[in-house]
């Protein structure tokens, strides 16, 4: 059996082998008999070239990252590229009728971004965390909208939680089995300045533990929601501290002192965490979450109930929808984007409404 996308011949497939820890490549040589099998024959394996001009492929990233707070440093500006097709997904069909898969290794971040900026092709398939994604993102969402292939995540890395919003199974092999017979559907992404995200913008203590994350990974090799509630309690205890916030909703002016603040357009981040419950990934706003000061035990507190989604009735909690926002700090602070860190005082946020086409059950 294999995928039909009506008038699209080849499939470019994104795989970060750093993911999960390092394990993604490992898993690749698991699941690549199930995905021949869902998506039909890998044609060929070769140099990122012969993916130009519609030939597709598998698409490695060597460059040693993983999953949401899985990269590092913010991805710089994709250059425009030659016209890629999307089109209606119908379901599996014969083999005859089977896109051309080659495989392609990256050299860096900056190759897997000017791949997604440049690929002639219809479909984007990155097995990976959410680091991954975020990057071949910035190369798609550069290109003019027609010319934008349609993207999706086979999850594999640490964090997942653009998949979570797509609504893909987080087992690597049920997610082959259900987008192979999946459909297309159009999603909203974002642009915070000048870089694109996908599912997560935040400000405050949410930065400070997706760089603990960082570190912790490395040390103790953990993953996905228990990483981050360990790299949270350590940001809690150790840096607790509140900063001065213009927030400005669709031309509504707020002034408040933060702990947090979170830009959503999927529910979770830190691999489950449900920051915005009611956010959907389509509805062309984003969900916005931000905390007043708490003493450490009722920050603590509130972190519990964020993990259940059951925070948004707590006093310090404040929510609200918006499509364009600015914040202005009064000092430069972290932030995170997808899990990768910015630092800035001046944060211009623009929803980018029906922005991708998405492969999902």
């Amino acid at each position: 059996m294999s995928i039909d996308i009506e008038g699209v011949n080849s499939i470019v497939v994104l795989i970060n082998p750093a993911a999960g820890n390092g394990k993604a490549h490992k898993s690749w040589g698991h699941l690549r008999a199930h995905f021949e099998e869902c998506f039909g024959a890998i044609t060929g394996e070769g140099a990122a070239s012969e993916a130009q001009g519609g030939h597709g492929g598998v698409l490695i990233d060597t460059s040693g990252r993983s999953s949401a707070g899985d990269g590092e440093g913010a991805a710089p500006e994709a250059q425009g590229g030659p016209p890629a097709t999307t089109m209606p997904f119908t379901g599996n069909v014969s083999a005859a009728a089977a896109p051309r898969i080659n495989v392609i290794e990256t050299q860096s971040r900056q190759h897997a971004i000017e791949l997604g900026a440049t690929l002639d092709c219809g479909l984007i398939i990155s097995v990976s965390g959410d680091g991954a994604v975020h990057d071949i993102a910035q190369g798609v969402l550069a290109r003019p909208r027609a010319e934008r292939p349609a993207l999706t995540v086979i999850p594999v890395g640490s964090g997942n939680d653009y998949a979570k919003a797509l609504g893909i199974p987080q087992d690597p092999y049920h997610a082959i089995t259900v987008l192979g017979q999946g459909h297309l559907r159009t999603v909203d992404a974002g642009r915070c300045n000048s870089n694109f995200f996908l599912n997560t913008l935040s400000f405050g203590i949410d930065a400070a533990i997706a760089a603990k994350t960082h570190e912790l990974r490395k040390s103790t090799g953990s993953s996905g929601f228990y990483l981050y509630a360990h790299a949270a309690i350590i940001s809690i205890m150790r840096e607790l501290h509140t900063h001065h916030l213009r927030l400005e909703l669709d031309g509504q002016v707020r002034e408040e002192d933060v702990l947090i603040c979170a830009v959503q357009n999927g529910p979770t981040y830190g691999g489950g965490f449900r920051i915005a419950p009611q956010a959907d990934i389509s509805d062309g706003r984003f969900d916005v979450c931000y905390a007043l000061d708490a003493s450490i035990p009722k920050a603590l507190y509130a972190l519990t109930r964020i993990a259940r989604g059951t925070h948004e009735n707590l006093d310090i909690v404040r929510t609200a929808t918006a499509a364009n926002i600015t914040l202005d700090f009064k000092h430069e602070v972290p932030a995170q984007c997808d899990g990768e860190p910015l630092s800035a005082s001046h944060f211009e946020v623009e929803m980018l409404p029906q922005a991708l086409e998405a492969l999902v059950p």
